[in-house]
C-alpha cells in the first residue's frame, strides 16, 4: 500500500499541526492569565474603596505638584540673581575679617613686646610704689595706643 501526498496536502497538514501546537501553548498561557486575573480581581474588589479614594485625590495632587514646580522654578530664578551677590558679599566680609585678625595679631604682638620691655626694665632695678605706678601707667598707655590707633 502506497500513500501519496501532494504538496498541498503536506502544507495543510503542517499548518494544522502548527496551529494545534500554538493552540496548546496559547491555552496554557491563557490559563495562567485567567489565574492572574482572578487574583487581581479579588485584590481590586478588596481595595476598591481605597483605589477610588486615591483616584479622586489625584487631580489635587497634580495641582499641588504643579504649584510646587512653579515655586521651585521661581526660586531658582531668584537664586540665580542672589547667589552671586551673596558670594561677593561673603568674599568681602572674609577679606575684612582677615585684615582685622591680622591687625589684632600685630597689635597683640606689639603689646606683648612692650610689656616684656617694661618687665625687663622693672627687673633691672626699679623700686618703690611710684615706680610700680609708672609701670602700670606705661602698660595702660600702651594698650590705649594699640587699640585706638588706626592703621
Amino acid at each position: 500500500m502506497i500513500i501519496q501526498f501532494t504538496l498541498q496536502d503536506l502544507m495543510i497538514f503542517l499548518v494544522c499541526v502548527f496551529a494545534i501546537a500554538v493552540g496548546i501553548l496559547l491555552f496554557n498561557v491563557l490559563w495562567h492569565i485567567k489565574k492572574g486575573v482572578g487574583v487581581w480581581r479579588t485584590l481590586l474588589e478588596t481595595n476598591k474603596e481605597n483605589i477610588n479614594k486615591t483616584i479622586r485625590t489625584m487631580p489635587g495632587i497634580f495641582e499641588n505638584v504643579e504649584h510646587i514646580s512653579v515655586n521651585v522654578r521661581e526660586t531658582t530664578d531668584k537664586l540665580k540673581v542672589s547667589v552671586p551677590m551673596i558670594i561677593q558679599e561673603v568674599e568681602c566680609i572674609t577679606s575684612t575679617a582677615k585684615g582685622s585678625v591680622e591687625l589684632a595679631g600685630v597689635a597683640i604682638e606689639t603689646m606683648g613686646l612692650e610689656i616684656n620691655e617694661t618687665i625687663v626694665a622693672f627687673k633691672q632695678g626699679t623700686s618703690g610704689f611710684i615706680d610700680y605706678f609708672h609701670i602700670l601707667e606705661e602698660v595702660l598707655l600702651l594698650i590705649y595706643r594699640t587699640f585706638s590707633s588706626r592703621k
